[in-house]
């Protein structure tokens, strides 16, 4: 068993650059135009599947080296930093009504199609910090890369949604009034056109979570030490809720859940931060 584990100690590299290669081809379908950034979208979480893949394979086949740890942090670069700046950039341009080359745009559109690059900038100080953090292996200390990725990820998925495509409406439309069916479509529309495709809400969106990629904020990870639900309350409690939101609301649920992790943590680091100064005072 052992000479059959040496054998496939390749298997953990070739999954992580085939998550490069997604986020390459999301980057490429990203700047193909509007019509393509579903499919950037798609590659993207197939990139987030490789990334937790390629981690889990290494320890199956104890394959875990400083070349695998290198070669997942460039290619997080490509497919959490490089394909998401392509997509918000692909986004403003289509806010914006943009069409043509760059430099025939004017200065102020140039410069608020250039705040994408805070995306790959944040993204890279992130991997960075990451690597050289040894206490970030089970709790982030800002952002992850990842989560910032579907984030962007998710909003042409949200776009391109039609009202027939959650499934729990097909379920129950036979049951739902008219007026009932006009709102929910109404809603809909409102959020994919009066949200997700202005840039008053699309700019200050990738600002923010790109900024929360670097900040030292502390973001509690899915990861477990052990499957106890004592010792996992808040983890469980999370991914029960986000479960939930999915089947519900499906692509529109990948934004919501991203904000409420951000949430929760700032929560749970100001609650940790008050415990810690009230028995600092008790000791003193």
């Amino acid at each position: 068993m052992s000479g059959i584990t040496s054998k496939l100690k390749f298997v953990p590299s070739m999954i992580t650059c085939t998550s490069a290669f997604c986020g390459t081809m999301a980057t490429i379908f990203a700047l193909d135009g509007e019509q393509s950034l579903v499919y950037a979208s798609y590659f993207i979480l197939l990139a987030s599947l490789c990334d937790f893949s390629d981690g889990f394979a290494a320890r199956l086949l104890h394959a875990q080296s400083e070349l695998g740890k290198q070669l997942d942090s460039l290619a997080d670069a490509i497919s959490f930093g490089i394909a998401p700046t392509a997509i918000m950039y692909a986004l403003l341009r289509q806010a914006m009504h943009l069409r043509g080359a760059l430099i025939s745009f004017d200065g102020v559109q140039i410069a608020v199609l250039a705040c994408s690059a805070i995306i790959i900038i944040c993204s890279i100080l992130r991997l960075a910090k990451f690597n050289i953090d040894p206490e970030q292996s089970y709790g982030f200390k800002g952002l992850a890369t990842p989560a910032n990725a579907l984030f962007i990820a998710s909003i042409p998925l949200i776009q391109a949604m039609e009202l027939e495509d959650f499934w729990l409406y097909n379920v129950l439309k036979d049951c739902i009034s008219s007026a009932v069916d006009t709102k929910l479509m109404l809603g809909l529309i409102g959020l994919q056109v009066f949200v997700l495709d202005r840039v008053a809400w699309l700019l200050p969106l990738c600002i923010i979570f790109a900024l929360l990629m670097i900040t030292n904020l502390p973001m509690f990870s899915l990861k477990m030490k052990s499957y106890k639900y004592k010792n996992n309350k808040l983890v469980y409690n999370f991914l029960i809720v986000s479960a939930l939101l999915l089947i519900v609301l499906q692509w529109v649920a990948v934004p919501i859940i991203f904000i409420m992790y951000v949430v929760v943590s700032f929560v749970r680091w100001l609650v940790n931060r008050k415990k810690t100064a009230i028995v600092e005072v008790v000791e003193h």
